[in-house]
Order: C-alpha cells, then structure tokens, then sequence
C-alpha cells in the first residue's frame, strides 16, 4: 500500500481534514524508513548475540585424528593416521623433550613400548598407565658400528659404541628389541636402511 495514501493520511484527513492528511503522509513516511532500519538493527543484534554464545562456549574442542605429518619436502600427501599418530607421539614423549627431532617412523613391540625412529636416531619408548610417553634408552645413527640385523627371527639386534651407565654397572654395546613377529622385526628393519642410507647422504 503506498505511504501518501495508506492508513496514516486517511485517517489524518478523516480527524484533522488537510491539515490531518499532511500529518499522516509525515508520520506514513517516517515510518517507511524506520521500520526497515528497525529490522536491521535487530538482525545485527540478534547476529552478535549468536556470535557471542558461540565464542562463550566452554566446551573444548577435541580433534578427531592425529595432526596431518608433514614431510621434509613439505609436500601435502594423502592422511596416514600411523604417520600423524607417530609425529604426535614423538613431540609428547617427555613433555617435549625430543620435539625438535624428525619423525620417520615408529613400530609397537607390544602393548606399552614402541620403537621410534627418528631422521637422526632411535628411541626406545614406554608408555605409562597414565598415559606418559618415557624414553628409555635412545642411539643416534652416529652411534651404530654396524648395520642392524635379525636374530632369531624376531629379534632386532643394534650395536652401538660401547657406553658404561654408572660405575656398578657392565659396558653396554647396543640393545636387542623383541618384536612380536618377524613381519614387524624386518619391517623397521628396512625402515632403519631406509633412514640410514638417506642420513647418510
């Protein structure tokens, strides 16, 4: 209905005569530009108060995966959930301690140690009831006198310099890991090649 000669002006005219349909054309008017203005404002309005409900929110967000890992030459492949799982793993063991260090891989030995295998070393890891990642013993390739092998079928064997970890107790020469089957034992097996070879270089 148009503003001049919708309700506001006939019943100004119909009250006040001329004098009453001038005023209604004014208020008809007025009305055409705040109702709008109104309706925006409220929209505005009800827009914050969804925005600030949401930022109010206290529950916290938990991520479904692990983060996406990221290879030295930064380009974007396919989602591993080992490799994510593994990269997270690495920069929690010790509350960070070895963050700065480059996953490559890691391998469960049974339900509460793993073997990480990092660009410039290994380590020996255990995880606690609670959850803790706790280093046990770690070598970095530097270290190694020979090539790592199989004993036994399953049985990773790592020589390494030789180290005396307190004055009671015998030198030490490396570490034999017991995998739970074979598959896995040769499996880091050709990842540890794999990593050398490249450290190497």
């Amino acid at each position: 209905m148009c503003v001049c000669c919708g309700p506001p002006p006939l019943a100004g005219a119909q009250k006040e005569g001329a004098a009453g349909f001038f005023k209604g054309v004014g208020k008809g008017l007025v009305g055409a530009v705040a109702r709008p203005t109104g309706g925006i404002i409220d929209m505005a309005s009800s827009t914050l108060q969804v925005i600030k409900r949401a930022t109010d929110s206290s529950e916290d967000i938990i991520s479904l995966r692990p983060p996406r890992f990221f290879n030295e030459d930064g380009v974007i492949r396919p989602y591993r959930l080992r490799d994510g799982a593994g990269s997270q793993m690495l920069q929690n063991i010790e509350n960070g301690r070895f963050a700065k260090l480059r996953y490559f891989t890691h391998a469960m030995i049974n339900n509460t140690d793993l073997l990480m295998v990092t660009k410039s070393g290994i380590l020996f890891v255990t995880k606690g009831t609670f959850g803790q990642l706790t280093c046990e013993w770690q070598y970095s390739y530097d270290e190694f006198t020979k090539e790592p092998f199989i004993v036994d079928g399953r049985r990773l064997r790592i020589e390494a310099k030789e180290r005396v970890k307190s004055v009671f107790h015998a030198k030490e020469f490396g570490k034999i890991i017991n995998f739970k089957t074979s598959e896995d034992a040769k499996w880091i097996l050709s990842k540890l090649e794999e990593v050398r070879e490249s450290h190497n270089q």
